[in-house]
């Protein structure tokens, strides 16, 4: 019991030296934050909300454990945690989870933020129900809790929002399939052979992608990777979940490097 606790803080210690290097001040004093306003809702008190966002609050309590267990069976393991969903509005997403604040949700350490004003506005516009925003965000989190801080930076974003979009049914996406494979058309497109790296992992920017074509390409590309090999996709993303290197869990499940795969999948959107 020591051990696991000696172990919890050394991660904590390392996670807040790296947040200190990549987001600089305002990272890590937003970890730091207190979080004691919060206040819980009455069918789930992992889920809390500041004043103004409990009617969200309460709908994503409702829906907590069904999400829950869309993501455990996707991954094929359970939380080793308690699940923490924290609801409220703009200007307290900036004050808990800085550079978010343009993300209807967001997963930051052992917790969820989910940002009321632009779940709202996107279910409105959009017809996206907020337990997608949900779901989305759980997968990244099973996937932190799971594989531990270093393992979890280490893996790919395409992959992390890959897996995320598909264990959410591509919920929040604006780009369409035809985009994303014009996209690859153009040559403009994510790179399956990144080895990851925790202080530079590649995302939408690095590819020269908008945002919703490097979801709906990794949510594509993660689609087809499963849908070739189920069996072996269950044995990757169980490795990697016990924080297994990312390539070479995959490797190790197909026989082959994943990107090996990307000409057939190319070849299916097109």
């Amino acid at each position: 019991m020591v051990s696991r606790s000696i172990h919890k803080v050394a991660q904590t210690a390392i996670l807040l030296c790296i947040i200190a290097a990549l987001g600089g001040c305002s990272q890590l004093l937003a970890h730091a934050k207190s979080r004691d306003q919060f206040q819980a809702t009455a069918a789930n008190a992992g889920v809390r909300y500041l004043s103004g966002s409990q009617a969200l609050a309460d709908r994503l309590a409702a829906s907590l454990e069904g999400s829950r267990k869309i993501v455990e069976q996707f991954h094929g393991a359970q939380f080793p945690q308690p699940i923490q969903v924290f609801v409220c509005k703009t200007d307290c997403i900036t004050a808990f989870a800085p550079g978010s604040k343009n993300d209807p949700a967001t997963q930051l350490g052992n917790a969820v933020f989910v940002n009321e004003d632009l779940v709202l506005q996107r279910e409105q516009q959009r017809g996206v129900a907020p337990d997608g925003y949900l779901v989305h965000e759980l997968a990244h989190l099973l996937l932190y809790q799971r594989a531990g801080v270093i393992a979890y930076l280490r893996v790919p974003a395409w992959f992390k929002e890959g897996v995320a979009c598909t264990a959410s049914n591509g919920a929040g996406i604006a780009a369409t399939s035809a985009q994303a494979a014009q996209s690859i058309r153009e040559g403009k497109f994510i790179d399956p052979a990144e080895a990851g790296s925790i202080f530079r992992n590649r995302t939408a920017s690095s590819y020269g992608l908008p945002v919703s074509i490097f979801y709906r390409q990794s949510h594509l590309f993660v689609q087809y990777l499963k849908d070739q090999n189920p069996a072996a996709f269950s044995l990757a993303i169980a490795a990697i979940l016990q924080g297994d290197d990312f390539q070479e869990s995959f490797r190790r499940a197909y026989g082959q490097p994943i990107a090996s795969y990307w000409p057939g999948f190319v070849n299916t959107v097109q």
